[in-house]
């Protein structure tokens, strides 16, 4: 029993010094996690092993990563929002591209479908970690290029986790799996999401508020959760889902948490998991390195690094041109960038079986030399003069307000311009009144400033031209609305947009919460960005 304990004193002291190196020359710190354990591991002094007690620690630090990279980084409402636009077309490529070489490349190593499928899949990954803290620490964060970066890498990540995650399903039942075992797979997952989902969603907020009122045991709150990420993976592993993606599922359902709630479970989780769990992971990684992949043939390494690389950029300057995101080289630079969720996914098939050590150690070490690579490439291109452009992309995620704009509230940027029509007057009227009623969402009020509706072009479509002159705009305003508090946060607010479809959200006073005091609409915050953008040069 000694032996673990020295191991574990080892792991996390050599961690947390070569992550401090790293930090000093302002690389990521996850990469002298790593070396941390290739250095203390078997493959160079053989210090530490990975022993059972050791694994332990690895297994609750990627259920920490992974709830914590839900929490934080995948925003499910903000995704949907954009699911139609070029944005996410774009991003769909810059996975694809390097995901598909890959795959062609592996199958030609006659590697097999579903290991050929487990390494394009984290091959297309990108990882918005990095990203995010070279953006925030370059000071670019809340700029319309940031905004075009951070989107983009989001969506690339949670592509790559969905992916990664039907392969290891199907890599856990047998290379021979039928087409009807595949869809059991499916539905199985689909069960799992379904009740875990609901009980994240409906059940677990209010446990932890109960916990919160009545329990007088110190720390409880925060014992709950980490108790409740343990139970969902192993409910998971149970119901044939990785634990990992339980954890995921878990953190994406409480990212919709009270920002007071929000900021105490991250706060509490950021403390345990990067202090001592999330960094044994990473050293977990560099324990399992093996220096003989060089050992592979030449075509094979050459192969996979001028994917990870070499195609993995042209795939994100594909996907910034799709996007028409610009400048192309600097957006790339950012959107390639590997990370956090790479590595997680590598060691999860490697436990899974779908990777072999020498493969799953040349992938890290292709990662790791992607990382610097893209870090060194971001950071030159942002460090020149980027010109702000006058409308950045239309498309905002929850998660990027909330990072980029901090505590604004809705009454900071709401406009108290109300568009406002009768809903007496036909629709006729109402076009040929107001010359933007094709393009933007009007509101029908009462005398007394109360909302009886919203009435917009998708109302508007679904009455024939034959009959505007008849039908009165109070036949076919939409009465189920959404309401902001003029005291909310900005990404509540976004959220709340993106899941009513409008691209404005009136604001109603929180004390007079009958009446309505403004609107916010998507391009207000856009143009927040851009006055900040622009106010930062």
């Amino acid at each position: 029993m000694l032996l673990p304990i020295l191991y574990l004193g080892v792991l996390i002291l050599s961690a947390k010094v070569f992550e401090e190196v790293m930090i000093r020359i302002k690389q990521p710190p996850i990469i002298g996690n790593v070396i941390a354990g290739i250095i203390v591991g078997p493959a160079l002094f053989s210090i530490v092993k990975p022993v059972d007690e050791i694994e332990v620690f690895i297994s609750i630090g990627i259920f920490f990563l992974f709830f914590l990279i839900g929490l934080e980084e995948i925003d499910l409402p903000g995704l949907v929002s954009i699911f139609r636009k070029r944005l996410f077309a774009g991003a769909v490529v810059g996975f694809l591209i390097p995901f598909i070489a890959a795959l062609a490349f592996s199958w030609q190593l006659d590697m097999g479908l579903v290991k050929s499928l487990a390494i394009a899949s984290v091959i297309g990954a990108s990882s918005l970690g990095v990203t995010a803290k070279i953006l925030v620490d370059l000071g670019k964060l809340k700029s319309t290029i940031g905004l075009e970066i951070f989107t983009v890498t989001a969506i690339i990540e949670f592509i790559a986790i969905i992916v990664t995650s039907v392969v290891i399903q199907i890599g856990g039942t047998n290379s021979n799996v039928s087409v009807p075992e595949i869809a059991w797979l499916f539905v199985k997952m689909l069960i799992f999401f379904g009740v875990a989902g609901s009980f994240a969603v409906f059940v677990f907020p209010r446990m932890l508020r109960y916990v919160r009122k009545y329990m007088k045991v110190k720390e409880v709150y925060f014992g709950t959760i980490v108790g409740m990420i343990l139970l969902v993976a192993y409910f998971a592993e149970a119901s044939g889902v990785h634990g990992a993606i339980g954890a995921l599922l878990l953190g994406i359902a409480m990212s919709q948490m009270p920002k007071e709630e929000y900021l105490e479970t991250s706060k509490g989780l950021h403390s345990i998991g990067y202090g001592i769990f999330i960094p044994i992971f990473f050293a977990g990684i560099g324990l399992q390195f093996a220096p003989n992949f060089f050992e592979l043939p030449i075509i094979t390494i050459v192969g996979f690094l001028a994917i990870i690389i070499g195609v993995k950029f042209g795939g994100s300057y594909i996907a910034a041109r799709i996007g028409k995101l610009t400048p192309h080289k600097v957006v790339a630079s950012g959107i390639m960038s590997k990370g956090a969720v790479d590595l997680a996914l590598m060691l999860t098939l490697l436990g899974a079986g779908l990777l072999d050590k020498t493969i799953f150690s040349l992938l890290v070490f292709g990662s790791l030399v992607m990382m610097i690579i893209s870090g060194i490439g971001l950071q030159k291109g942002l460090g020149k003069d980027v010109e702000a452009k006058e409308e950045p992309i239309d498309a905002l995620i929850p998660l990027y307000v909330k990072m980029a704009i901090g505590d604004l509230k809705a009454k900071d940027i709401m406009s108290k311009d109300l568009p406002i029509t009768s809903g007496k007057i036909p629709i006729s009227k109402f076009v040929k009144e107001h010359l933007d009623a094709l393009t933007n969402t009007y509101l029908i009020l009462e005398d007394d400033g109360r909302l009886l509706g919203l009435v917009s072009i998708r109302e508007i479509k679904r009455v024939p031209q034959k009959k505007w002159d008849t039908v009165t705009i109070d036949k076919v305003m939409n009465h189920e609305i959404t309401f902001a508090e003029s005291d909310e946060e900005l990404y509540s607010v976004l959220e709340k947009m993106n899941l009513h479809h409008y691209d404005l959200i009136p604001v109603r006073d929180t004390l007079e919460n009958e009446k309505v005091v403004g609107v916010i609409s998507k391009h207000d915050m856009l143009q927040l960005l851009v006055k900040t953008d622009n106010g930062d040069k």
